[in-house]
């Protein structure tokens, strides 16, 4: 029996061994030696009762291997045992997260309701977590927010951001995701969320956004998995950018990624990006390789479609690029020379092309200065670059090009100087603008650039705070006739605009409104016309109709970025009103739609402000918070630390315990020396005299240079004098005479050191502060007794007989504790 009883515990402790090995190698997640491991040691203690526990081990290694089919079955044959019933819900919920992997939805589902049977598990996180990603995975989103809202795990926040972001509210996705990078910097799950809180971006379409976020994971994390699929969706926001040719330096290192799928989508927008740059071939091949290399694909099908198109505009830009080509070889010299490059570049504009056509134009004026073509050119050059919105590289090549060439008189100069003259207005040198623009009027009346030309001067005068000449310039165009409807809309805009310059708010007014009710669905038009409506009622001090008049704007215009700074005019119409509920709507209004504009930082600011107001200090404090969260690096950052820090401050003048709070938080702040104070006073009041003298003593060394240091430090000698504690109230004391030599109350701090020493028994060091006392404070009204007290210590540093102890005259005022006493 004995032998027994000592086999069965020496094979129980090797299995205990084997067991950490594996487990070791499992926590180091080196999962292929680790299944390797537990794999041995189920035939080796097959048949025992911890047989299951090592099956289930080596299932969780098939699980993190990705072998989702060798996990799925160790785990179900655990099922079948049904011999420990305890690992049961473990591997149902194991089971459950494979059928999801495996898009096995039903399956999953059914697995997931029988987890949840067990009573352990109806509220357990995993659970409800593991159902709330199957509702993700399936696309009913507002299910899954259901399950995952309120979860703590962090794999559930994850899934619950991505959530949000799918259901269109990609701020609130981005501030979950943050908190999960806060709490986990640096682990996968924290890299993820940074790829996630991008994705949340680009999937609401905020595609500006996208770019900034893509752009900073590439540049943060290099070594990712995820970082090839960054290049691809910033390629993407690229494209939607129209950047092709930033998209396509993207995307082309993808087109050979060991992801097909990465690899095909790569190719096929490559494609796109070729065909939108005029590389007709070069679209065909992409399109081709789409095609040949992963017929299997979604996006096969879509190359597809595209190749026609490829092949279209390969045919018709190959054969007018030969032509011209031809052109350029035939006449290289004579009437026309210039005439292969020149239809090159018109070539390249008409498929909005300006980068190429630009180059082509440029080639004209340099290799062929005396060709009929060359003043064309050079407009259209001029053109091209200001389509680029490269208004320098038009500046540099116009100025230098009517110097080189100052003659030319044929109506080509008029247009050469309207676009330079266009260039220097998009640079803000209005001065230059209006030359260039009046150059056109003067001496090129009659071209079709004349009327832009004399829009362009009004626009230029107006910029220079000529408002008065301006709305003459602008006053005098609207009496003319113009077809085309932009040249309406800016003419009467201009009138407006002076009149609102010059304080005619009524006249601006009936301006804008008429602007709007003839032009409500132009864009161009109804925005500003909205906007400045809007403007001229809150100069008027009609603020119900302002507030009607940029509400309609953010209605019927919500994405116009004028939307934003008029929902936040709105918003601040009603705050001055005090009607802070409203405002917040419309703060709040601002932030969600308008999150990149300099007017969601004002609004999330007096969102905090307005229930600071109402001395809502918890929810200020949160909105706070927010505002930094959201806009850490802008210049209000420090301007919300500083509001949170007063809340905090309000609520600790209710609260000691907040105060206490409030000091912690913010050390630095400007009142945090007032706030120290109020806690150790308060100590002081309960007479806790011992954790007083610590929390004074804090307010001297934290904040020396405060009106409360040395009243601190005085009450700190009171406490340690209350508690007879004479040492400490004498160190104090001399501590209050090194730190403040011209304090205020020296005299009574000598009088005391005296009574200290005194009550210590030093007797020679008390009769010298008594004496400091006498000699430099002679009116002091402790004067009278310190010389009493002199008498006495002399007697007892010699004079006196055995047995004789008399005590001084016991004078020792307490402090001043008002507040803020000037030393």
């Amino acid at each position: 029996m004995f032998l027994v009883l000592f086999l069965i515990t020496a094979d129980y402790d090797q299995l205990v061994t084997d067991y950490e090995i594996g487990h070791q190698l499992f926590l180091q997640e080196n999962y292929i030696d680790a299944a390797e491991y537990f794999n041995a040691m189920l035939g080796k203690y097959s048949g025992s009762a911890f047989e299951n526990e090592i099956r289930f081990r080596l299932a969780e290694c098939y699980f993190n291997l990705n072998d989702f089919f060798g996990a799925k079955k160790y785990f179900e044959k655990i099922l079948k045992d049904k011999k420990d019933v305890y690992l049961e819900p473990e591997c149902l919920y194991a089971i459950g997260l494979i059928d999801i992997l495996q898009s096995n939805y039903k399956e999953a589902e059914e697995i997931l309701q029988t987890l949840l049977k067990h009573p352990a598990y109806q509220q357990e996180e995993r659970a409800n977590f593991a159902l709330g990603v199957l509702h993700y995975f399936r696309g009913s989103y507002e299910e899954a927010r259901e399950k995952l809202e309120g979860n703590q795990l962090l794999e559930s926040k994850f899934y619950y951001a991505k959530t949000l972001s799918r259901l269109g509210k990609p701020l609130q996705a981005i501030s979950v995701f943050k908190e999960i990078i806060d709490t986990s910097p640096n682990t996968p799950i924290a890299i993820l969320a940074e790829f996630s809180r991008a994705e949340a971006l680009f999937f609401n379409k905020d595609f500006d956004g996208a770019k900034l976020t893509f752009n900073e994971f590439i540049l943060n994390f290099p070594k990712s998995p995820l970082n090839d699929y960054a290049h691809f969706f910033l390629a993407a926001a690229l494209v939607h950018a129209k950047e092709y040719a930033q998209a396509s330096e993207h995307l082309l290192p993808l087109t050979r990624h060991s992801d097909n799928l990465l690899a095909a989508h790569s190719s096929y927008f490559l494609g796109i990006c070729r065909m939108k740059l005029g590389d007709g071939l070069g679209s065909v091949s992409s399109f081709q390789r789409v095609r040949a290399n992963y017929p299997n694909t979604q996006i096969a099908s879509y190359a597809n479609l595209q190749l026609t198109n490829a092949l279209l505009t390969a045919g018709d830009t190959v054969q007018a690029l030969v032509s011209a080509s031809q052109l350029a070889t035939m006449f290289a010299s004579g009437e026309l020379s210039s005439v292969g490059e020149y239809l090159t570049g018109m070539i390249y504009f008409q498929k909005d092309d300006f980068f190429n056509a630009a180059n082509s134009f440029a080639l004209i004026p340099q290799r062929y200065p005396n060709s009929a073509l060359r003043e064309p050119a050079a407009a259209m050059h001029l053109y091209a670059l200001n389509r680029l919105k490269q208004y320098g590289h038009t500046i540099t090549f116009g100025s230098r090009y009517i110097v080189d060439f100052p003659d030319e008189k044929s109506p080509w100069r008029g247009r050469t100087l309207y676009f330079l003259g266009e260039a220097y207005y998009y640079q803000d040198n209005f001065a230059e603008a209006e030359k260039n623009f009046l150059r056109v009027t003067r001496d090129y009346f009659g071209i079709e650039v004349t009327p832009y030309a004399r829009i362009g001067t009004a626009y230029a005068v107006y910029n220079q705070d000529r408002s008065k000449e301006a709305h003459t310039l602008f006053t005098s165009m609207s009496q003319t006739i113009f077809d085309d409807s932009s040249l309406v809309i800016a003419t009467y805009l201009g009138v407006g605009y002076t009149l609102y310059n010059l304080a005619d708010y009524m006249g601006a007014l009936d301006t804008f409104e008429l602007l709007y009710n003839t032009y409500p669905k132009d864009e161009r038009c109804a925005v500003p016309a909205l906007f400045y409506a809007g403007m001229c009622y809150s100069k008027l001090q009609y603020y119900g109709q302002a507030i009607e008049s940029w509400e309609r704007l953010l209605g019927n215009y919500p994405l116009a970025s004028k939307s934003a700074e008029a929902s936040f005019r709105a918003g601040d119409t009603y705050f001055k009103a005090l009607e802070y509920e409203k405002a917040r709507a419309l703060f709040r209004w601002t932030v969600e739609n308008h999150p990149l504009d300099d007017f969601a930082r004002s609004s999330q600011l007096a969102i905090g402000q307005s229930y600071y107001n109402e001395q809502n200090f918890d929810d200020a404090i949160r909105e706070f918070q927010k505002f930094i969260d959201l806009f850490p690096t802008s210049e209000e950052a420090t301007s919300a630390r500083k509001s949170m820090a007063m809340c905090y401050y309000r609520k600790g003048l209710e609260s000691i315990d907040d105060m206490k709070l409030f000091v912690e938080k913010f050390p630095q702040d400007e009142l945090a020396a007032d706030g120290q104070y109020q806690v150790a006073y308060d100590y002081f009041e309960k007479e806790q005299f011992v954790e007083a003298i610590d929390e004074f003593l804090k307010v001297v060394v934290n904040f020396p240079q405060s009106s409360y240091a040395p009243d601190a430090l005085l009450l700190a000698a009171e406490c340690a004098t209350t508690t007879e504690d004479w040492d400490k109230a004498a160190d104090l004391y001399q501590r209050y005479l090194s730190y403040f030599p011209d304090g205020k109350q020296r005299e009574t701090v000598y009088f005391n050191l005296g009574t200290a020493f005194y009550n210590q028994k030093e007797y020679g060091q008390a009769l010298t502060y008594f004496k400091v006392v006498t000699d430099s404070f002679p009116t002091s009204a402790h004067a009278a007794s310190a010389h009493h007290n002199i008498g006495i210590c002399e007697q007892l540093l010699g004079e006196t007989g055995p047995g004789y102890s008399p005590a001084p005259v016991p004078e020792e005022t307490p402090a001043d504790t008002v507040p803020g006493r000037e030393q």
